[in-house]
């Protein structure tokens, strides 16, 4: 099982890359930076493309 976790860790941290996201560990959770991306996850595992999508901007 915890094989199976590190394998979706390390497949979701490629694909951050790929998006140019860069994963900081931030107390127990993750923190996504990039642009348009500004969010804390709590675990890398199960991650897929809409979570590093970024997000719309709205003018106010």
């Amino acid at each position: 099982m915890n094989k199976q976790i590190e394998q979706l860790r390390e497949k979701a941290t490629k694909l951050c890359a790929a998006r140019g996201v860069t994963v900081h560990p931030y107390g127990q959770a993750w923190w996504l930076t990039g642009d348009g991306i500004n969010r804390v996850v709590t675990d890398l595992a199960g991650l897929c493309h809409s979570d590093i999508e970024p997000l719309p901007h709205a003018m106010r």
